[in-house]
């Protein structure tokens, strides 16, 4: 258990980033060094934790905490992850309003916004290779185009998106 929290609190403080930033993170934690889940598994947990609402990271460390410990690694794991990030924040928010008007901040700022882009890039190829191996090209293109569509032209909301591919989803593999 000790070994799991530190993992969490690892990935934690060499992150930096939104929700979506920690999927990779903790994919090379949980499925390649701990051998916690399967990448087919881990897929599908991100599918179904990304549906609903809060930070996807710690979700993800409250569930395998949860699979691997119970109700107590379910704890464990999510304060190994909100704690330091709270931590953090009141730390750094003195720092952040000494330099922020700065060129080296502002600069810094620039060179972040490509690495994040990147690693999101990352994670939409690695779900779109799984999604091509599990159901196929078609059905991965149809979901795609017609959630885009849905999303930019239809403007509906995420949620309602998300709900709709969720029962795509478990009607297809009912039948």
């Amino acid at each position: 258990m000790i070994y799991f929290v530190f993992s969490v609190l690892l990935v934690v403080f060499l992150t930096f980033g939104g929700g979506a930033v920690f999927i990779p993170m903790f994919e090379d934690m949980f499925v390649y060094r701990m051998e916690i889940f399967t990448l087919e598994q881990y897929s599908q947990i991100i599918a179904v934790l990304n549906a609903f609402p809060g930070p996807t990271g710690g979700k993800i460390a409250a569930y395998t905490g949860y699979v691997e410990y119970g109700l107590v690694g379910m704890v464990l794991g999510s304060l190994a992850f909100v704690v330091p990030g709270i931590v953090m924040m009141l730390i750094s928010y003195e720092l952040v309003e000494k330099v922020k008007h700065s060129e080296l901040f502002k600069k810094l700022n620039l060179y972040i916004k490509p690495i994040v882009m990147g690693i999101f890039l990352s994670i939409v190829i690695k779900f779109s290779v799984t999604s091509f191996a599990n159901i196929g090209y078609l059905e991965t293109a149809i979901v795609t185009i017609v959630s885009f569509i849905l999303l930019d032209k239809y403007k509906w909301s995420p949620l309602k998106v998300i709900t709709l591919t969720l029962v795509w989803g478990i009607i297809s593999y009912l039948i």
